[in-house]
């Protein structure tokens, strides 16, 4: 009885992981998509920036013949590494000491939507330690999310998403 529950339960979290049917078409309506910026950063200090877009049943999409730049870099769809569980979105790992985020999000080859996350609408920049010393107990994590508006998309919003060290 316990082995049909489990089997339940594998295909269940396999099918909910699968990309959006959205994946295999060129997108010409943005509101189809979702997108949620999540800004990640551990004890390690690994941070990244996950531009994660979704179809509306919460489904990863791969941008068929769209792309996303942050920071003049185009990103690849992979899966996130800090803080994620194995998250699928577009990837961007900052350098030391970079703080705003230039973002373009392209749902097709001529269509974009670019934003900055910055201390001016909201996203308020990773902290970092006074000494390169180890601390001898866990950091605090400041976490917080706001929308930004108008956007393109579903709702016409974008969600970001941060979750950093308070050092």
């Amino acid at each position: 009885m316990k082995a049909k529950y489990l089997l339940i339960l594998v295909a269940l979290i396999s099918t909910s992981c699968s990309k959006s049917v959205l994946s295999d078409m060129e997108i010409t309506d943005p509101h189809l998509l979702k997108v949620k910026v999540k800004i990640e950063q551990n004890i390690h200090n690994e941070k990244e920036v996950q531009v994660l877009i979704r179809d509306r049943n919460n489904r990863p999409v791969q941008l068929l013949t769209g792309m996303v730049i942050v920071n003049e870099c185009t990103t690849h769809f992979d899966r996130a590494e800090v803080n994620a569980a194995g998250t699928r979105g577009y990837i961007y790992r900052p350098y030391d000491h970079e703080q705003l985020f230039k973002i373009t999000i392209y749902w097709n080859s001529y269509d974009s939507h670019t934003f900055i996350l910055s201390p001016q609408n909201g996203w308020p920049g990773f902290r970092y330690p006074d000494c390169d010393c180890h601390y001898p107990y866990e950091p605090e994590y400041i976490s917080d999310h706001y929308a930004l508006k108008p956007a393109p998309f579903y709702n016409q919003e974008i969600d970001v998403v941060y979750n950093i060290i308070n050092w």
